[in-house]
């Protein structure tokens, strides 16, 4: 009777919860932190976050994981973390009229596409709408839907990355 249990438990692949859930953490601090979002301009938050979840994984279990499974648990803590964070900037929008990093990003884009008089007043002007409309419908679908295509993508990449740097004991069955 235990033997049946032993070979059914080592079966079954670990649980990699607490590996999505950490690596999801970092996903939605680097994305909500003012300036520490600044990264994710270039999904760099996204594949360390899906990297974190792959190397936490690996060492929890001692395992080496193929990319596919690399993929899949980067994109599960992308998806989680992403949607996290999501819901904590439209309850901070609501509450407090507060978007995270929005002065930041709007500084940094008059920098780059400012020169310009004209395109600068454009971009100005465009900066003064309220923040009303970051929470009607349309808005957040399409944020939603970007969310969930998006961050899933950049930390199932950084799972690969992982996958490939974090190699630990016999690959998962």
């Amino acid at each position: 009777m235990s033997e049946q249990f032993t070979t059914e438990s080592q079966s079954e692949s670990p649980d990699n919860f607490n590996s999505v859930l950490i690596g999801g953490a970092v996903i939605f601090v680097i994305g909500i932190v003012p300036f520490l979002n600044l990264i994710n301009g270039c999904c760099l938050g996204m594949l360390l976050g899906g990297g974190v979840t792959v190397w936490h994984y690996t060492n929890q279990y001692n395992l080496t994981l193929t990319s596919g499974e690399g993929f899949k648990l980067g994109a599960l803590a992308g998806l989680l973390g992403g949607l996290a964070g999501l819901v904590v900037g439209y309850v901070l929008i609501a509450l407090f009229d507060y978007q995270p990093g929005k002065e930041e990003l709007q500084e940094l884009m008059l920098n780059i596409f400012g020169s310009d008089p004209t395109i600068r007043a454009q971009m100005e002007e465009s900066f003064r709408e309220p923040s009303t409309n970051a929470l009607s419908v349309s808005a957040i679908a399409i944020a939603t839907i970007t969310t969930a295509i998006i961050y899933p993508l950049f930390a199932g990449l950084g799972g690969i990355i992982g996958a490939s740097l974090f190699k630990k004991g016999s690959p998962q069955v």
